[in-house]
Parts: C-alpha cells; sequence; structure tokens
C-alpha cells in the first residue's frame, strides 16, 4: 500500500508540473487573435483593449455630394465631399469609384482612387484632369471601407492646423495658404487638398498637392495654382490636409 501510495503521489506531483510547464499551450492567455470573446473584448476580438474596433461602434462614412468641374474643353477635375464622424478610430485607407453618367443615363466612365482619411469632418475626393467627350450629366461617387483600429490622433487637439488662406485672381490664379504642425514629430508627404465655393455655396475649382515634409512645430505656405483664370473669385476657400491618423504620436 505504502508503494502504492507513494506512485501515485509521485504520478499527482508530476501531472502538476507538466501542467504548470504547460500551462500556456493548454490554458493560453486571451489575445485580441483567438476568435473568442474573452479578456477585455467589447466582441470577438474587438474592442476593448484590443486595437480593432468592433463593426457596430464604426460611424459609416458618407458622400455629402460629388460632381465634375470644368477645367478647360473636355477636361475635368471630379470631386466629391466625404463626411467623417469618427473622432478615435479610422481605417488605413479607403478606396473610391467615381462613376459618370450622360443624359441617357449610361456609363461614361469609372475612375477609382483610395486615400487616408482624417478624423471627425469633411474633406474632398479629388481626380484631376479627366478628358471626356462631353460633360456628364451625373456624377456619384461611392466608398469601400475597411476594418477600423484605433488610433492617437484626436480631433480636440489636431495635428495640422490652417493658419491662413488667400486668393490672388489674375491670368495663373492662385491661392496661398499656410499651414502649421502642432506637435513635435516630423511630417513626410502630407497630402493638402483645395475647394473653391462661389456665393452660392457651389464647388468651382479644386487642387491638390504634398508637402513633402513638415519639420517638427513647423509652418510652411502652400501655392494652388490654375491653368487659366477662373470664372469668379471664391466667396469660401476650403484647405484640407489629409493627415493619416495613424502617424499620429498622441497629444
Amino acid at each position: 500500500k505504502r508503494r502504492i501510495i507513494y506512485a501515485l503521489a509521485l504520478l499527482v506531483t508530476i501531472l502538476v508540473g507538466l501542467v504548470f510547464l504547460l500551462r500556456g499551450i493548454l490554458f493560453p492567455a486571451p489575445t485580441c487573435f483567438d476568435g473568442n470573446k474573452n479578456g477585455f473584448e467589447a466582441n470577438v476580438d474587438c474592442g476593448g483593449t484590443c486595437a480593432l474596433v468592433c463593426t457596430e461602434d464604426v460611424k459609416p462614412l458618407t458622400v455629402v455630394w460629388s460632381k465634375a468641374v470644368p477645367v478647360s474643353k473636355n477636361v475635368y477635375d471630379l470631386v466629391a465631399l466625404v463626411s467623417n464622424s469618427n473622432i478615435d478610430n479610422s481605417s488605413e485607407s479607403i478606396g473610391y469609384t467615381f462613376t459618370l453618367y450622360d443624359e441617357e443615363g449610361k456609363v461614361m466612365s469609372t475612375l477609382t482612387g483610395s486615400t487616408t482619411v482624417p478624423l471627425d469632418g469633411k474633406f474632398p475626393l479629388i481626380i484631376q484632369n479627366v478628358k471626356l467627350p462631353k460633360s456628364p450629366t451625373n456624377v456619384s461617387a461611392t466608398l469601400t471601407d475597411g476594418s477600423h483600429y484605433t488610433v492617437l490622433e484626436s480631433p480636440t487637439s489636431p495635428t495640422i492646423k490652417i493658419l491662413s488662406r488667400k486668393y490672388e485672381g489674375g491670368e495663373i490664379p492662385r491661392v496661398y495658404a499656410t499651414i502649421s504642425n502642432t506637435k513635435r514629430q516630423i511630417i513626410y508627404n502630407l497630402p493638402v487638398r483645395v475647394v473653391l465655393f462661389d456665393e452660392e455655396e457651389n464647388a468651382y475649382a479644386v487642387g491638390q498637392t504634398i508637402v513633402p515634409v513638415l519639420d517638427k512645430e513647423g509652418v510652411t505656405e502652400i501655392v494652388f495654382t490654375w491653368s487659366q483664370p477662373l470664372i469668379v473669385a471664391p466667396t469660401r476657400i476650403s484647405i484640407y490636409p489629409i493627415f493619416n491618423p495613424f502617424e499620429a504620436r498622441g497629444n
């Protein structure tokens, strides 16, 4: 009996030791990639301590309007204004498609692109210098969003601010804008877009450029130009820095 008891005790000790050594395999800790709702997750592998935001917590992006802006004979700039009301999450990028229709409702052309998405506000999608045989009767824009993840950028303390904007008419119209980097981080290849509105709030000219480098807490002036005179001077100039919220380093 004593030998049996000793053997059983030894066996139990060995089993306990094996369970302890293999506990990570036998009882894995909850992760955001295990296909289960566990730990502090709000749903399966999303929300809570997970970077992935649950689908039900993402506010869909919407297209406010879209149109073709004449540039010259048979050349147009396509622009769509998108509204984003998410304040702490974004997708790495979104895809978009412009579809152009003639007066009979037939598709004249489709053009696609992708862009990063600034937080909590409206921003334009722009495709420039599109050649068409005639003016499109209708233009629609559709969006393809991806999975959203939490970001450090905050609308209450944006990384990029617009300090000034000025229009200069003439044979080669220009818009001058001054932007500032409010954070102590260098920003590379920052897209900046502009939309000009007339007194009836119709968009009639657009432009875009890339700021190659914006230093820590730096300030720079950018210039948008058009190759021929515009029909009127703008009553509103909207400047849109397209800052990637995943590049933010906190506030």
